[in-house]
């Protein structure tokens, strides 16, 4: 059995912290929690502490039951350890991360003797470490100078090799000089890994700083999504940093580095790559990698570093910089377990993560001192990043992330902060900006970083995923006069650049050769989450002198770049000044004046042939200097756009000898000409849309022939268009936008070559197919016009575009005498009845010059169906040139609603339909958004629907795709032929129906009405995942023998494009006789935490399987799922239903329960929810008897007999207005139900007499309750 943990871990440990000595003082952890939010702590303590304990549990059980191992040592000496199991049955362990053995680093420089003079060895701090157990208390490296019995244990784990070397790695007192830690006068205190979540949200609500944790998942058994992935694990982490901002939470990023096989879907295909997990893939967190013993000059200046082949790389699938830096964990000398004087050397990314732990342990220590408080831990983290030594490739990569861990350096920030350095602690709130100028050393490059902890964001359960989980995008930007520097980003699994970073809570600008005045910007995107967000922002290589702001007159001021609408101005700087800027046109007398922060600035907007005289003055705190004398130039003539242009139309260009167009420089890249498929699978086309060959833009990153690599833009420039004379003109081209992360394609025009119009634009997968455009020119007539095409890949190596077949067509204004044709969306005649609802399907119109004038029809006339009568639609439209249209009419004639069933139609039974290509006498409605489609094979989307029809070849189906379009909520209505019933006594319509997508298929029904259309009333509906298979259906039509009725399908799509739902195999059949043959049965099912575990079976007498369903892994915990278990003959069956773990449904780990229900009678079969391993009820139907009891028992007494025996009812069928009932008791009261179980009239019986005149012909159950006895009987009205 199941059981659940109520967590007093908060009041546990919260009694432990106050008890313990050690640490930051009690004043100082005051003053951190203070700024936190307790109350939020503690709920997501409980919740997570109770979270664990419940997947462990279930793990343990599951374990036992499968015989997988729970906790063992691998023949490498690795621990792994069972914690939970994922949705997919799949055992998830922990593991330690070691291989070998060394060491080295450099935070010596901060120790007592180190050349900074700082002394910092960890006094009065307190590090904390997670482990596959504890250290012994007992070692003599955790006494010494710093003091004694600096360790202790957070809970009840067990002695480990592994979390001992962890714990002297950081905070070893140096009895043997080669195992002296980090912090060697630092305290630590022991964890267990179990209940890591819990446990650190508690002691983080006590002050904790950081934690250290070299473990994660084991890569060879965990899916391939968990890869890169942020999942629950990552998200969780990622809340307890941000509900405590000073807590700093150092990971080791795993030793799977040699191990390209556990990941058989990596991202980019790089199978080299993309191997985090876990908590390694949290945005908040300092994820270490592990270099080989680093190459240190005395001074601490890197010579020259390797990465240790074991360690794990990155990315994230959504291109975060993971690792985040790089710790030396090879052949690390630290503690062990196994006596007080035991040691070894070992190596992994587990050695190089309490190097890093350590180290910034020191930092905070450092900043504490210079501060008098602590650091946020994005300050912390992005000290680290902003003065790691780069390392591998140039800037930030997978491998090293931002590089070796230079913990001098960092420590040397701080100390300079405010002279050589900046360092501040920021909130920037939605819509502000935030702005300072910087003077550069002249001699180090200019640093320029901003750090912040982000609200947790989606996890996702998607395969590479390249969705950002950043929930709020802050900025930073760099400027100097008219240049801008863009911070690091990578651009795919191995290659990286600057630009716009979207992804990563730290954004770093550099600036080499820097010298002079620089403007730092931070800005974010939309609007922040919450209204705000901390930040820090960190820069180096600033001046560290006091500079002196005089107000001189600014010199040499001088113009250059002059252009016909702008110039350059620049001058000598004044020292540490700001500068007014003023010009006007010569002759006049107004001045306009702009403030600017740097020696130079760009006039634009200028008049072109323009005389102009500028002056500037310097401004500075203690006041203002005198103008400048004014410096006057002359702006320049327009030149001429057009030195050639093209004026004979037809123009077209296929690329057949040549790009065509021209290439333009500056961009990212160039368009690709080539023929046949591009180099990527899944993307781009297969062939030109015209003769042999097109332009496309690669986007993949592994040097394929003209990449230009993720979000690369590439433009086209046309040669100049020259419209004079004509009355038209219309630019049509061909794009193929196919992939899963397809960019954008804009077209612009120009008429001065200087800026650019939009004319079209779209982006997106758009599917395999190439896709027409014509882009209209009137705006352009008369005039010369150059056109360009600006094409940008999307977030991912599937994204490439391609264009082809151009063409610029134009008509004199003298030749135009064509007029434009309008053709209708839909029949010319659309009959109504009273009550429908009427959308006017309308209609399109072309142009021979003009090209598509839908926009432009005018309608006119009105439909009113709520009036009968015969409507008239008139559509007209006219060219640019005059020419009108013929006129187009529609005919919608409104009928009186009709009294009776529908007529015509099918009258021959059996009857099939199974859609080989072709609906057959069914029909798409014309009220609802969009169409069932005919198809073979699979449908379009992946994902999705069937991959075969379930009988022949060809099925129907609703294709979900497209937002807006194809989902959420759009309606597909399909309506069968009327069914003449009225010579049959019995009628049962059956199908298949196949549901595979998303949870959220949406839903479909179906539907009956027995008057014209007028009313419907669902007979049959489903919704939810049902799996991979077909499903069947069989509805008893009963309700409607006598006459006529019609049918349809009625499909409505849920939330995404993953939902297509299909249908084949439609049958109904008929046979004389007294009734029907079966019994419609459903079951619902309200799922307890666990619906995977659950399943169902029906059996006949004979014991075989006639119905069956589970188990439900795609179902929401503690959802409601109505299943149709098909329609039953006659008989007696068992209803078994089963929970794997053994528990049932109800009620240890959620209320679930089960009901299956005759839908004829309404009587329940069998119902539950607290059992064991599996729960059996058998039970009987009668569809054809004169009695249901045979609902609710096996066997009769005589008691039931005899009452079953005094209730007779006559006539049978009845003819006329009354149904005579005889009992032998008085006041007895009946309630009447069709077959589909719905109640259609009630009441008491009086002179033993039933008024049926209001039902419809059809066949009915009739309830008679006598006072002692409940008798059941069927007749049939005609």
């Amino acid at each position: 059995m199941k059981n659940k943990y109520l967590s007093l871990g908060l009041l546990a440990l919260g009694m432990f912290f106050t008890q313990t000595s050690f640490g930051q003082t009690d004043a100082e952890k005051q003053k951190i929690v203070s700024q936190y939010d307790l109350q939020a702590l503690g709920t997501l303590e409980n919740k997570l502490t109770t979270q664990q304990a419940q997947e462990k549990q279930r793990a343990i059980q599951l374990a036992q039951q499968n015989g997988w191992e729970i906790r063992t040592t691998l023949p490498d000496g690795t621990l792994v350890e069972l914690q939970r199991v994922t949705a997919d049955g799949q055992p998830v362990y922990y593991r330690t991360f070691n291989v070998d053995a060394a060491r080295s680093t450099r935070t010596d420089h901060l120790n007592a003797g180190g050349s900074l003079g700082l002394n910092l060895m960890g006094q009065n701090m307190t590090a904390y470490v997670w482990d596959g157990g504890v250290a012994r208390a007992s070692h003599q490296e955790y006494d010494g100078a710093g003091g004694t019995n600096r360790f202790s244990t957070g809970d009840s784990g067990s002695l480990n090799y592994h979390s001992a070397h962890v714990t002297g790695t950081i905070m070893a007192s140096g009895v043997v000089a080669n195992a002296k830690g980090m912090a060697p006068h630092a305290s630590a205190v022991g964890y267990d890994w179990n209940s890591d979540l819990g446990e650190a949200t508690s002691a983080a609500s006590s002050g904790m700083l950081v934690s250290n944790h070299s473990y994660g998942f084991r890569g060879d058994l965990v899916p391939d999504y968990y890869f890169g992935a942020y999942i629950t694990e990552s998200r969780d982490w990622d809340e307890i940093m941000f509900n405590a901002p000073n807590y700093l939470m150092v990971v080791a990023a795993g030793n799977d580095g040699n191990q390209n096989g556990y990941n058989a879907s990596p991202l980019g295909g790089n199978s080299s790559y993309d191997k985090l997990t876990g908590h390694s893939t949290s945005k908040n967190n300092l994820v270490v990698a592990n270099a080989q013993d680093a190459n240190i000059d005395a001074s601490g200046n890197l010579i020259s570093v390797a990465i240790n082949s074991s360690s794990s790389e990155g990315p994230t699938d959504d291109y975060r910089i993971k690792p985040d830096i790089t710790g030396n964990g090879t052949g690390v000398y630290s503690t062990y377990q196994n006596s007080d004087t035991a040691y070894n050397s070992i190596t992994g990314t587990s050695m190089a993560s309490p190097n890093v732990a350590g180290s910034v342990l020191l930092l905070q220590q450092h900043y504490n001192n210079t501060n008098g408080s602590f650091a946020r831990a994005a300050t912390i983290k992005g000290l680290a990043l902003h003065t790691a030594d780069d390392a591998g490739a140039s800037g930030p990569d997978a491998v090293f992330g931002w590089g070796l861990m230079n913990t001098k350096r960092a420590a040397e920030a701080i100390s300079n902060d405010g002279n050589e350095a900046k360092i501040e602690q920021l909130t920037l709130t939605s819509g502000q900006t935030y702005s300072i100028t910087v003077d550069s050393d002249g001699t180090n490059p200019l640093l320029a970083s901003i750090s912040w902890t982000d609200r947790a964001g989606t996890a996702t359960t998607a395969t590479n995923s390249s969705t950002a989980v950043l929930v709020n995008d802050l900025d930073i930007r760099v400027t100097k006069g008219g240049t801008t520097y863009n911070p690091w980003r990578l651009t795919g699994v191995t290659t990286n650049g600057t630009g716009d970073n979207t992804v990563d809570p730290y954004e770093r600008v550099d600036v080499s050769g820097a010298s002079g005045t620089y403007t730092i910007t931070v800005t974010h995107k939309g609007s922040l989450v919450g209204g705000s967000q901390d930040f820090s922002l960190i820069v180096t290589g600033l001046s560290g002198t006091p500079v002196v702001c005089n107000a001189t007159t600014p010199t040499g001021v001088s113009a250059s770049g002059i252009t016909t609408s702008g110039a350059d101005i620049d001058w000598n700087t004044v020292t540490a000044a700001t500068y007014d800027v003023r010009y006007r046109q010569s002759g006049t007398s107004t001045w306009t004046t702009n403030a600017v922060a740097t020696n130079s600035t760009t006039l634009t907007g200028l008049a072109a042939s323009t005389s102009y005289e500028v002056q500037v003055r310097s401004v500075c705190p203690s006041g203002n200097s005198l103008y400048s004398s004014s410096v006057t130039f002359t702006t320049a003539d327009i030149p001429a756009f057009c030195s050639g242009s093209i004026s004979s139309f037809p123009y077209s260009e296929g690329f057949e000898a040549g790009d065509g167009w021209t290439q333009v420089g500056g961009d990212d890249g160039d368009w690709y000409r080539t023929s046949g498929s591009t180099p990527s699978s899944g993307t781009g086309p297969t062939s030109a849309a015209q003769g042999t060959n097109y332009l496309f833009l690669e986007a993949s990153t592994n040097s394929s022939p003209g990449q230009i690599g993720n979000n690369g833009t590439a433009i086209l420039e046309s040669d100049c268009f020259n419209l004079a004379g004509k009355s038209s003109a219309t630019f049509s081209f061909q794009n193929h936008m196919y992939g899963t992360a397809v960019g954008s394609i804009t077209v612009q025009a120009s008429t001065d070559g200087t800026s650019w119009a939009n004319l079209w634009s779209d982006s997106g997968d758009k599917g395999n197919q190439w896709n027409s455009i014509s882009v209209n020119l009137s705006a352009y007539l008369g005039q010369e016009v150059k056109l360009r095409i600006v094409g940008t890949t999307g977030n991912g190596w599937s994204s490439d575009i391609a264009i082809d077949d151009l063409s610029v067509t134009a008509v004199d204004a003298s030749a135009d005498t064509t007029a434009p044709v309008i053709t209708l969306n839909g029949a010319a005649t659309i009959n109504l009845t009273v009550g429908d609802s009427f959308t006017d399907p309308g209609a399109t119109a072309s142009d021979n010059i003009d090209g598509d004038l839908t926009s432009s029809i005018v309608v006119t006339g009105s439909v009113n169906t709520s009036v009968t009568g015969t409507y008239t639609l008139n559509y007209n439209v006219s060219d640019a040139a005059g020419n009108d249209a013929t006129q187009v009419s529609r005919t919608v004639n409104v009928d009186p609603a009709s009294t009776g069933g529908c007529s015509g139609g099918v009258s021959s039974f059996p009857y099939s339909e199974g859609f080989e290509n072709t609906l057959g006498a069914w029909s798409q409605s014309t009220t609802d958004d969009i169409n069932w489609s005919i198809t073979s094979g699979g449908t379009p989307s992946s994902g999705t629907g069937p991959t075969a029809a379930a009988e022949g070849s060809y099925y129907i189906f609703v294709e979900a795709s497209g937002s807006g379009t194809g989902y959420p909520n759009k309606q597909a209505i399909l309506n069968s032929p009327c069914f003449d019933l009225s010579g049959e006594t019995q009628a049962t319509f059956a199908f298949s129906y196949s549901m595979y997508g998303a949870a959220d298929m949406g839903s479909i029904s179906l539907e009956a009405s027995d008057d014209d259309g007028a009313t419907w009333t669902s007979l049959w509906s489903e919704t939810g995942n049902k799996g991979t298979g077909w499903q069947t259906a069989s509805v008893n039509l009963a309700s409607y023998v006598g006459g006529s009725v019609q049918l349809r399908f009625n499909r409505i799509t849920g939330s995404t494009w993953q939902a297509d739902i299909a249908i084949d195999g439609v049958s109904l059949s008929t046979s004389g006789g007294s009734g029907p043959s079966c019994s419609n049965v459903s079951l619902s099912i309200t799922f307890d935490n666990y619906p995977e575990e659950t399943s169902w079976e029906i059996t006949n007498s004979g014991g075989t399987v006639v119905a069956s369903g589970g188990t439900y892994a795609s179902q929401a915990d503690g959802s409601t799922l109505v299943i149709d278990a098909g329609c039953l003959d006659d008989g007696c069956y068992d209803f078994t239903i089963t929970d794997a773990y053994g528990d049932g449904i109800c009620c240890a780990y959620g209320n679930g329960s089960f009901t299956l229900t005759n839908n004829n009678t309404g009587a329940t079969l069998a119902s539950g929810g607290s059992f064991t391993t599996s729960d059996t009820t058998n039970f009987c139907v009668s569809a054809s008897g004169t009695t249901a009891t045979a609902d609710y028992m096996t066997t009769f007494n005589d008691t039931n007999v005899r009452a079953t025996l005094d209730v007779k009812i006559y006539p049978n069928p009845v003819k006329g207005a009354t149904l005579n009932v005889t009992t032998l008791q008085d006041n007895a009261s009946y309630t009447i139900m069709n077959m589909v179980g719905q109640h259609v009239a009630k009441g008491n019986i009086v002179s033993g007499a039933i008024n049926v005149s209001k039902l419809r012909a059809g066949v009915y159950m009739i309830q008679i309750n006598t006072g002692s006895q409940t008798v059941t009987k069927k007749f049939i009205k005609q």
